[in-house]
């Protein structure tokens, strides 16, 4: 199938495979295709999430609730 035809010109991802040739799946806006520079999935749509316990959100909550138990216990020992 010839490209004169192609109702868009075809952009390639361009990546070197292994095999050291390019890689001549139909890129994404990034320049790349999916398996060379798509984009990575996070949270809940990760496949690897479990309970949320190591999220950005879970990780700071914990942290600002050791140091309200701390600046607590100092008060407390002062008293």
């Amino acid at each position: 199938m010839g490209t004169d035809n192609y109702p868009m010109p075809r952009v390639h991802c361009g990546a070197h495979t292994r095999t050291g040739v390019s890689c001549r799946q139909p890129a994404m806006l990034n320049g790349r295709c999916r398996l060379h520079g798509g984009k990575s999935k996070s949270g809940v749509e990760h496949g690897r999430y479990r309970t949320g316990e190591y999220t950005k959100e879970a990780v700071a909550f914990r942290s600002e609730m050791r140091e309200l138990l701390r600046i607590t216990k100092q008060m407390i020992a002062k008293s």
